[in-house]
């Protein structure tokens, strides 16, 4: 059964400033015209109660679905990540998360859990742990600010370990094309070997992100002039267009299978998560190490700074120590500063 809650405070109420601190009059909107006078911490009191009870109806995914991801204007597979964790969280309670789970001790624990605990045969990264915090911090803090639940997240501060970024080769990426051209079937209506290969090599001549060439559209593609121009929409952050190059045999691929000016050049009609294991089939299957697609873009940084060229501007990042921590391979790009360039040499006899 539900709390019983004055009819007044059914909806979260934070009494204005200028009211007294001690008391308050809050009206009826029900049409009783009745008039009573709450304390202000009878009305927190009516809200956390309010709170609770919201709480304890409303599940996690349903607000995510709902309300936090139209206001925060997220994409079809963001969402499908959030979904992700809340499987895992939901497996780790034993029944579908409601908002009153959003509870410290309980999603320290879940994270504990998560970490320890093999899913599909295997642990989770550190990283994956760290998502999932993030995630479950987001929805829990949007909850907070909308008064669906009573307390902010306090959770402990956990620091993601910095790693070597590692790229594509150049014969890393001419396998996979290779491995891809003798792919069967169909991928979004084309040919399962066109589409696969040539969103890899425009992801290595282009060192663009997945996302914006999966919402790549044909009138942004000028076949003649070898000149591909992915829009500010498109893009990561929403911050401006860019114009890529890409090569003469690439622009005669794109040729064999052109559409219409609206249509999506590389169509994904599975799952929107999918494409990530399949890339790594093809990997496997061209014998190359599976860097995701990211790797082709981290191949595009290293490759630019080792011939000279501004990696930064050329991956349209913000700040250059972006570029440098996490996405120049120092086998491809050169590494930094080496110690053995400053040490005196030892006399060893």
């Amino acid at each position: 059964m539900p709390p019983t809650i004055p009819a007044a405070s059914r909806l979260p109420i934070r009494p204005a400033h200028p009211y007294n601190r001690s008391e308050c009059q809050t009206s009826l909107a029900e049409g009783t015209g009745l008039v009573y006078a709450f304390t202000l911490e009878e009305i927190f009191h009516a809200w956390t109660q309010n709170a609770t009870y919201v709480g304890v109806t409303m599940l996690i995914s349903e607000l995510l679905i709902d309300r936090y991801a139209p206001l925060h204007d997220l994409c079809e597979k963001t969402v499908a990540l959030y979904l992700m964790t809340l499987d895992r969280f939901g497996e780790f309670l034993g029944h579908a998360p409601v908002l009153t789970d959003l509870d410290d001790l309980i999603v320290c624990k879940f994270l504990r859990w998560r970490a320890i605990t093999p899913h599909r045969g295997r642990l989770c990264s550190h990283g994956s742990v760290l998502k999932d915090r993030c995630q479950l911090v987001a929805i829990w803090s949007f909850a907070a600010k909308k008064r669906l639940v009573a307390e902010f997240p306090s959770l402990p501060r956990t620091k993601a370990a910095k790693r070597l970024p590692r790229a594509y080769t150049a014969t890393d990426v001419a396998r996979l094309i290779l491995a891809a051209r003798k792919r069967r079937g169909t991928t979004g209506g084309k040919p399962a070997s066109w589409w696969w290969s040539t969103i890899i090599y425009t992801g290595w001549c282009t060192a663009e992100r997945l996302g914006a060439m999966l919402q790549l559209r044909w009138r942004d593609v000028d076949l003649d002039a070898r000149r591909i121009v992915f829009v500010a929409s498109t893009r990561k952050g929403h911050t401006r267009d860019i114009a890529r190059s890409i090569t003469q045999d690439l622009a005669d691929q794109l040729r064999l299978h052109r559409g219409q000016p609206d249509d999506l050049v590389w169509h994904w009609d599975r799952h929107p998560i999918s494409i990530f294991p399949s890339l790594k089939c093809l990997a496997r299957a061209a014998q190359v190490v599976p860097r995701g697609f990211h790797g082709l873009r981290k191949a595009g940084a290293s490759y630019c700074k080792a011939n000279g060229g501004d990696a930064t501007r050329f991956l349209d990042h913000s700040n250059p120590k972006i570029t440098a921590e996490h996405y120049i391979d120092e086998t491809i790009g050169g590494a930094g500063e080496d110690a053995l360039g400053f040490l005196p040499k030892l006399d060893l006899g």
